[in-house]
């Protein structure tokens, strides 16, 4: 090996020689502090600066690359906080109207907030955080600032199981506004609300409002339940039905009250 060595030096002894000079003639150029050398040697840097180019470019490329993720964690954070800011003012919002209706009312009411929603093993219902340490009983009336809800079904000591108005079980005694007309409201499998058997001589028309009856030991009269959006009436029938929207949705619903007495 080493004799390989050797021969490529002795093969090559002029190129390694020239080499060799070339590196101390730089060396002792540079290291001279003479004006003329210093001149030169600025004219050198110039000529090789170009080499020090792709390291400066990988230098600045790797910290943009960490200005743009930092910037993209400030970006989330800055989303997520104003998520939070939305989140608060909806929800102070709601709370304000809570107190309003809390004033006004001459119920004795429990005000809850909607912890679970969905369909249980005995009703279509929704989870409420509040139970038999506030005084709640089943069978009682659950409602919200926009209307019915439905009926407390389930009660342990924190939470209530409610009934909701969409279940297809659930009936409820109503009357409408202007035509004073009374009737047993039912929900349908599509979502929709009905009341049938109602006398063909009735004026019955799209916006009316549809009220509780007072007919009931839950729900106390004159709360809305929704109105009128479609009348089917036949000529030659005794009877017609009437298609009504429930004011409340269940779907957006999280905070609502249970009636404990009136």
């Amino acid at each position: 090996m080493w004799r390989k060595i050797l021969s490529i030096l002795f093969d090559f002894y002029d190129y390694f020689l020239l080499i060799l000079l070339i590196f101390i003639s730089f060396l002792i150029l540079f290291m001279n502090e003479a004006p003329e050398v210093r001149s030169f040697q600025g004219d050198v840097a110039d000529v090789f600066a170009f080499i020090h180019y792709p390291g400066i470019w990988l230098e600045e490329l790797s910290g943009l690359l960490k200005e743009n993720e930092a910037l993209t964690q400030e970006n989330l954070q800055l989303k997520l906080q104003n998520i939070e800011f939305k989140e608060a003012y909806l929800e102070n919002r709601r709370l304000k109207k809570m107190l309003g209706f809390l004033d006004s009312t001459a119920y004795v009411i429990v005000p809850a907030k909607v912890i679970n929603r969905g369909t249980a093993p005995i009703a279509n219902s929704i989870l409420l955080n509040v139970g038999r340490n506030e005084g709640v009983v089943p069978n009682l009336a659950v409602i919200s600032t926009k209307g019915i809800i439905g009926k407390t079904i389930a009660v342990g000591d924190k939470t209530t199981q409610c009934q909701i108005f969409q279940d297809v079980n659930f009936r409820l005694s109503v009357k409408f506004q202007n035509s004073r007309v009374y009737g047993i409201v039912m929900w349908q499998p599509d979502g929709s609300a009905i009341v049938r058997e109602i006398p063909n001589t009735a004026e019955i028309h799209p916006g009316e409002l549809v009220l509780t009856s007072g007919y009931s030991k839950i729900y106390p009269p004159n709360i809305i339940i929704g109105e009128v959006i479609e009348v089917h009436r036949a000529e030659n029938e005794p009877f017609q039905s009437v298609i009504i929207r429930s004011n409340a949705d269940i779907n957006t619903i999280e905070e609502a009250f249970v009636i404990l007495s009136y």
